[in-house]
């Protein structure tokens, strides 16, 4: 809950909006079962990245292209890794 709530007030990690639709948007790509996502389940909340709504909806949706997937995935991973720095340089994570 805590990696949620620090969503709150953030740019998004993919345009530099601070729109106050930034969310902690929880990877869902072909790997999400390796992060504990699954059907009707959102994976850790360490594989998640802050994403204003424009750009969580463009992640949904792009993942969807099946020939494009890997590379949404590999992404959107890159987005998470930037919300962990983040968090890390904000004493949110030790």
């Amino acid at each position: 809950m805590k990696l949620r709530n620090a969503a709150r007030d953030q740019s998004c990690v993919a345009c530099g909006a601070q729109d106050g639709t930034v969310v902690l948007a929880h990877y869902f790509g072909p790997r999400r079962h390796a992060y504990g996502g699954g059907m009707g389940r959102k994976g850790n909340d360490l594989i998640a990245a802050h994403l204003c709504a424009r750009c969580h909806l463009e992640m949904d949706t792009s993942s969807r292209d099946k020939l494009k997937r890997w590379e949404w995935s590999e992404l959107f991973l890159h987005y998470c890794a930037l919300t962990l720095i983040r968090l890390h340089k904000q004493g949110v994570l030790k």
